[in-house]
């Protein structure tokens, strides 16, 4: 597989990973505390650490081997494999929603929630000698990929090409606040952080790093919404009649009765009742209709047709999408498609004759 390298990037923890240091005296365990201090609440379910902060579900097992899972609302499942090297310690909670994993190559591991459901998975070089690279597997079920951002970041999408997640820009700083050149590396669902310490000037250790990753949101819109009252449904009939004879014309009736429901187009996996809300109808309303209808004297082979009527809605589709930084608890909304024109239609009582 070929590797594409994003490109290096020197970001503030403010981006996604926290809040820069206030100082260059505050150190490692300063920004470290920064984002236990604002973890999720979780509890202890068996071995992991599980976090639930509303609309976002977080595992943290407490072994390595076992990858973080992130679930988003629409049930889309997000899985982080952890880099694993022979354990220093055992690994331990660290926080509410944290857990640490100290390896035995002078680095430790610490994949954390915050509290408005972002993951951030720390990476902490003890020394010169510590390894400047962390490579993780970020997947959404088989058949995912990774695609690199132009600001640095990575989305990753779905087997269907849908964006399930997204990967903040990198950022790496020194025990004195002071930002390290920093990348990703993608190589099929593998993701590599790269640090490198060897660009930048007088390094102070410990040095941390992290990807920041947000479940991707999905939002349905309406817009360019119209409305008719008391429109004649031409492709919801009620009955018919025809003067089959008669000398110089006669009548026919109509005697019907039939059940029309609301109808609602949809578009982009907008479903029925994202629609309705937008545009203000119940897709579970409908109406018996009757009609006991003569016509006026016509000729023979005239014919009369009983349609339903009610309000029509035209409109479009808009779907958007958004992910969230740290700081914020709403998802900073994008706009990706929007659909032709749509119709949805709400029958009322009556009923229109036309031939």
């Amino acid at each position: 597989m070929k590797r594409v390298v994003i490109g290096v990037v020197a970001v503030a923890l403010l981006v996604i990973g926290g809040t820069m240091p206030a100082s260059a005296e505050e150190t490692e365990s300063d920004v470290l505390q920064q984002i236990l201090d604002d973890t999720a609440s979780a509890r202890l379910e068996g071995d992991d650490v599980v976090a639930r902060t509303g609309d976002v579900t977080a595992v943290l097992p407490t072994d390595v081997d076992e990858p973080v899972m992130l679930s988003a609302p629409g049930g889309q499942v997000v899985t982080v494999s952890l880099p694993s090297d022979d354990a220093a310690a055992p690994s331990k909670r660290v926080g509410a929603a944290a857990v640490e994993h100290e390896r035995g190559d002078g680095s430790s591991i610490v994949p954390a929630v915050r509290s408005n459901g972002v993951l951030q998975v720390m990476s902490v070089m003890d020394d010169a000698a510590s390894p400047t690279a962390f490579t993780y597997e970020v997947a959404a079920g088989d058949g995912s990929s990774l695609v690199a951002l132009p600001d640095g970041g990575v989305i990753v999408l779905d087997s269907d090409g849908q964006e399930a997640a997204m990967v903040a820009p990198p950022w790496a700083l020194d025990a004195e606040g002071r930002s390290i050149p920093t990348r990703y590396e993608i190589d099929g669902e593998r993701l590599t952080q790269v640090v490198d310490t060897a660009a930048a000037a007088d390094v102070a250790y410990p040095v941390v790093a992290d990807p920041g990753i947000s479940v991707t949101y999905t939002q349905y819109r309406i817009t360019d919404l119209s409305r008719s009252d008391n429109w004649t449904n031409r492709g919801v009939q009620i009955g018919l009649c025809k003067i089959e004879r008669g000398a110089g014309g006669g009548q026919c009736t109509i005697s019907a009765s039939r059940d029309v429901g609301t109808t609602i187009q949809t578009s982009l996996g907008a479903t029925v009742s994202d629609v309705a809300a937008g545009i203000n109808f119940s897709a579970s309303h409908k109406r018996t209709v009757s009609v006991s209808w003569t016509s006026p004297r016509a000729s023979v082979g005239s014919s009369f047709k009983a349609w339903a009527t009610g309000t029509k809605a035209s409109y479009r589709v808009q779907k958007w999408i958004g992910n969230k930084v740290v700081g914020e608890y709403r998802p900073r909304w994008r706009l990706v498609e929007t659909s032709g024109q749509l119709m949805a239609f709400s029958p009322n009582d009556g009923f229109a004759i036309g031939q």
